[in-house]
């Protein structure tokens, strides 16, 4: 591992929660980058991969939100992360941050990915459940 990748893990908590019908993922923290975002977001491709998970809902509560350049940047690689035939759903607690939430969506839309964004964990769990 690399020395910024240790300087990044130390900006944010992580947590996985194994559910009866997908991967709940819990990230906090008090700012967002894209290295902070791509270093958490690798580790959730890898876990889905090493576990068999098909669904993953991630919740994120960071005040602090990365540019529109990072989102973008962001939203380009997950596909390429591993994502592809996984089904996302993406809760932000913070209500502000959703125009940068969906324009992050669109862009990882349109290169293959198949998710969502919410604000609201409940619509979030829902969306995801019914999903086949």
């Amino acid at each position: 591992m690399k020395q910024s990748d240790k300087n990044v893990e130390n900006e944010y908590s992580i947590t996985f929660e194994k559910r009866t019908e997908y991967l709940y993922v819990y990230v906090t923290g008090e700012h967002d980058t894209f290295e902070i975002s791509y270093n958490y977001w690798r580790k959730v491709a890898e876990f889905c991969k090493q576990n068999d998970f098909k669904k993953v809902l991630i919740e994120e509560d960071i005040p602090e939100s990365g540019s529109m350049a990072d989102v973008y940047k962001l939203a380009t690689e997950l596909p390429l992360m591993g994502f592809l035939g996984v089904r996302v759903a993406f809760v932000d607690r913070y209500a502000e941050q959703q125009d940068l939430n969906e324009f992050g969506e669109l862009v990882a839309v349109n290169r293959g990915l198949f998710g969502k964004v919410f604000n609201n964990f409940e619509e979030g769990e829902k969306w995801l459940i019914a999903l086949p």
